[in-house]
């Protein structure tokens, strides 16, 4: 009797046997009903994902630094305020790679697309550089190139106009055949390049005439004058691609708005001028001036798109006109 009774707990000593028996049965676990999922209701695994506490972290927020002299007021979570501002020498560097590329990018993409028949004119001036500096090693030859192309203060000046197209591609006193065929495959293959062939050709001979009428007046000054030149100079040919790519420099310089190629340029052949005494040197003022004007009248900045009025977008587009037909 007592061992029939004593393992049980204290609570259940006191009951008859059929009650004893059956609390000795542990209840089976209660499931909850399952429910069943409408097709528009998502499932379970379906259901995003929420997280039900907060983060215990508190979010980073960054350590305000003083301000950094000379440089603007920023926000404090901002990483330009604690950069540093750049210096003299990488602003300069920075301004020459954006000027190079904005002369290299458009050259570099027009050679890619057309090869060689984006330069037409720089390659028959290669060739006539190459002819003339050939038949200049004769002595029938350097009459020849003297006939065609010479220019000198003792030729008349109706015959100066005839002879200048010419007289780019002549051998010039001081320059031997190998710069100046540098001279014309760099300068006037990036000008043709950015500016076009028409304009290119306008541009090297009204630089060229005007920098042979301003040695001429340079001939006239006395011996007082600064800009005055020895008489000796006045024997010597007036002839080569110099003038002509002066005026080219500034044209591409102004089209692509690279002011540094300007005046450099500029800069370059003044002091050049004020070094030397010779008639070519002093006449490039003539021509730098007159490079600044056809750069003003010729070389004007494209208008982006982004300035055409919205309005007239759908009327374009709806009724092209006949050259895009």
């Amino acid at each position: 009797m007592t061992g029939a009774w004593w393992p049980l707990p204290r609570r259940e000593r006191a009951l008859p046997g059929a009650e004893r028996r059956l609390s000795r049965r542990q209840p089976a676990r209660q499931q909850p009903a399952r429910r069943r999922l409408s097709r528009t209701e998502p499932s379970r695994t379906q259901r995003p994902r929420t997280h039900s506490h907060p983060q215990r972290r508190p979010p980073h927020r960054p350590v305000p630094r003083p301000p950094v002299p000379g440089h603007p007021a920023a926000a404090p979570g901002d990483r330009a305020a604690h950069t540093p501002a750049p210096g003299p020498a990488a602003r300069i560097g920075r301004a020459l790679l954006g000027q190079w590329h904005r002369v290299a990018g458009p050259t570099w993409a027009t050679l890619c697309r057309r090869r060689l028949a984006a330069v037409p004119l720089t390659t028959a001036s290669v060739l006539l550089v190459l002819t003339c500096h050939a038949l200049a090693l004769t002595d029938t030859g350097s009459r020849l190139v003297w006939a065609l192309g010479g220019v000198r203060a003792d030729v008349p000046l109706w015959l100066v106009p005839l002879r200048l197209p010419l007289s780019l591609f002549a051998p010039a006193p001081g320059l031997p055949w190998w710069g100046a065929l540098a001279q014309v495959i760099v300068i006037f293959g990036v000008a043709e390049c950015v500016l076009g062939t028409v304009r290119t050709a306008t541009v090297s001979l009204v630089v060229t005439a005007a920098a042979t009428l301003f040695a001429r007046f340079l001939l006239t000054l006395g011996p007082g004058h600064p800009l005055a030149v020895p008489a000796s100079e006045a024997v010597l040919a007036d002839t080569g691609p110099s003038a002509a790519v002066v005026g080219l420099l500034i044209c591409v310089g102004w089209a692509c708005r690279a002011p540094l190629l300007i005046y450099g340029t500029a800069l370059t052949f003044s002091l050049e001028c004020v070094l030397t005494s010779t008639l070519s040197s002093r006449a490039h003022l003539g021509g730098i001036v007159a490079a600044l004007l056809c750069a003003a009248v010729t070389c004007r900045t494209p208008v982006r798109a982004s300035a055409v009025p919205s309005a007239a977008a759908p009327s374009s587009a709806a009724a092209p006109s006949g050259r895009d037909a």
